[in-house]
């Protein structure tokens, strides 16, 4: 479908991939899946994203998805890359685009009887008529779906009809001013007909067919899961899954991070001789980064760089955060490197530096990290409709009541779309031993306390889809994460939905006990929002910081209600949070790694000595 619309890349990744409906000014589509995507054809515009530790993790999980089959293509190693950008083309090729198809395919007129008779039958084949002046015709607002993945348009004469055979003409009649199913009724020619709202019964809509459209060619498999309407632009029609990770530095000199910086231009060499051969053909970016380089020093620096990605093998790592913890918690001066190009550059401030006992006791925090420079890489793996599934590494703490099946974005993926963002961080190392003994002192009334034990009884309900209670240290770090948030917001400015966390609660394999604890605060996007500096210089004002959020977090604007929450107990989730809500620790889901579970503000307070 050709379309001059656009969307950012950060909502193709995170919320219109493949397998999204994206409504338009003007219409509705579907995203394709990878497979009509324009890397699929050669198309070179597409930028690849090296990041070996990312392909190891992707290429583990997709080769153990939930329905047993691998997702990956047979013999193929998988690759990365940036969706196509406006604007990034070749002298000579057309604009990149995304491809999408219209959907759903069932259409309303806002008043078919001045319609022709020659645009009825255009209308019933499934194509759109012009329509008239003051007539409007746009997509269904309803679509079928199943807990699988798949989806289908709904089979409206299917559900008017209760099965019966009947080509006439159909209408919906809306007799209520808000949209309400109940109000509407759908009709036809024949007599028959239905209101809306039955839509929503169980089984209303009989059994899913199997359907995956966003797949070119798909061929539909058997499914036993009853279909379920949904609005198309409903949050539940899709829930994308995605990994990121923060990139790490590599011990790289000038010429091999000049190298890496232009990998993809260098993949077809294959010899000292060919070495120069992408610098001489090249466009000016590449000419000039190599200027005065010899042909020798490029081929040595490309060998040492496809080296690196050969050796830098994480497969027996169950967690992208333990290497992260390790570089940031390592407490050298200088982290990576501090030029241009770096991923990843920090440096472990000095105590006199960022202490101020005077202000704050900041005795549990070992040591702060200010991170001038790091890159988050992000990678869509796949999604699910009805429900959200977890992270495979536990960043995210869903309550899944449903058996919710991930689908994959091509019928076999060889590539996948990800994004680099840019930014800036703050990282506090724990002292565990302090926190554990704090912890140890609340004694067996403390609300932290009845959080796990409520946990536990959450837990217990479904003990082979949801994971046990993550820790007491974690709840602290994590109110404490959304404590600084929220504060360093108001301080330097700028909204909390730019900063986001990065919470390490490491276990020794085989253990169950806590032994390294950690908190990334960071600010990467593809704007300026938040990456000029702010968040750093919140770094030496730490203990001002912290104390004037404690002041803010003593009494929550819902109290008593909020800090007795574990006794107004009103659904399932409220079992997963202690004193917790949006007058008080609640942020931006896009900000938390839990969605807003496993806060508690009471326990926080106690830990901290100023309750």
């Amino acid at each position: 479908m050709s379309s001059k619309d656009e969307i950012r890349l950060s909502q193709l990744i995170q919320t219109f991939g493949p397998g999204a409906i994206v409504d338009l000014p003007d219409n509705s589509v579907m995203i394709m899946g990878l497979d009509s995507w324009p890397i699929a054809f050669g198309n070179q515009s597409m930028r690849q994203i090296k990041e070996p530790r990312l392909v190891n993790y992707l290429t583990k999980l997709l080769n153990n998805s939930e329905d047993g089959e691998s997702w990956l293509a047979t013999g193929v190693t998988l690759s990365l890359y940036e969706p196509p950008l406006n604007g990034d083309t070749l002298t000579g090729h057309k604009t990149p685009a995304v491809p999408a198809v219209k959907y759903p395919r069932w259409e309303v007129v806002s008043d078919p009887s001045d319609l022709s008779k020659q645009e009825l039958r255009r209308f019933r084949s499934g194509e759109k008529p012009k329509g008239k002046k003051g007539q409007t015709i746009s997509p269904v607002r309803w679509v079928a779906a199943c807990s699988k993945g798949h989806i289908d348009d709904i089979d409206w004469r299917y559900f008017v009809h209760q099965g019966k055979n009947c080509q006439q003409t159909m209408y919906m009649k809306d007799e209520g001013a808000a949209g309400d199913p109940q109000y509407i009724t759908v009709l036809c020619d024949c007599g028959a007909n239905r209101k809306l709202s039955e839509l929503f019964t169980e089984n209303a809509l009989g059994t899913c067919k199997g359907y995956r459209p966003w797949i070119e060619g798909y061929t539909a498999t058997a499914c036993n899961e009853s279909q379920r309407p949904m609005t198309r632009g409903a949050i539940n029609n899709y829930y994308s899954q995605t990994l990121k990770l923060i990139a790490l530095p590599t011990d790289q000199n000038e010429i091999e991070q000049k190298i890496q910086d232009h990998l993809p231009a260098f993949d077809s060499v294959k010899s000292l001789e060919e070495a120069l051969h992408p610098i001489h053909y090249g466009q000016g970016p590449i000419k000039n980064a190599f200027e005065g380089i010899s042909q020798a020093e490029v081929w040595a620096a490309l060998q040492k760089v496809r080296a690196d990605q050969v050796s830098s093998d994480t497969s027996d790592i169950e967690n992208p955060k333990v290497e992260e913890y390790a570089i940031l918690a390592s407490g050298k001066k200088l982290i990576g490197q501090n030029s241009l190009g770096a991923r990843l550059h920090a440096e472990t401030l000095d105590d006199a530096d960022w202490r101020d006992p005077g202000e704050f006791d900041t005795s549990f925090i070992s040591s702060l990290a200010k991170v001038h420079r790091l890159c988050e890489v992000t990678c869509l793996y796949g999604f699910t409709r009805i429900e959200p599934a977890p992270s495979p590494f536990d960043e995210i703490q869903e309550d899944i009541t449903l058996e919710v099946k991930g689908q994959s974005l091509a019928d076999k993926v060889t590539w996948l779309p990800a994004m680099e963002q840019f930014g800036e961080g703050l990282f506090l190392k724990f002292d565990i031993s302090e926190i554990r003994k704090r912890i140890g002192t609340l004694g067996k009334e403390s609300s932290l306390n009845e959080l796990k034990q409520r946990y536990d009884s959450w837990y217990q309900k479904d003990p082979t889809r949801r994971r046990p209670y993550p820790g007491d240290e974690y709840v602290f770090v994590h109110s404490l994460s959304h404590l600084l948030i929220e504060q360093i917001s108001l301080e330097a400015g700028y909204p909390s939905t730019s900063l986001s966390e990065r919470i390490y609660v490491l276990k020794p394999e085989g253990s169950g006990r806590v032994s390294k604890l950690g908190l990334l605060i960071y600010a990467a996007g593809g704007g300026s929002q938040g990456t000029l500096g702010g968040l750093l210089d919140q770094a030496t004002n730490l203990p001002a910081t912290l104390h004037r959020g404690i002041k803010r977090q003593s009494v929550c604007g819902n109290d008593p209600i909020c800090s007795s929450e574990s006794d107004l107990l009103t659904s399932d989730v409220d079992m997963i949070n202690g004193a917790a809500c949006h007058g008080c620790l609640f942020t931006a889901e896009t900000s938390c790694e839990r969605r807003n579970t496993l806060l508690d503000r009471i326990s926080m307070l106690e830990i901290l000595g100023t309750r």
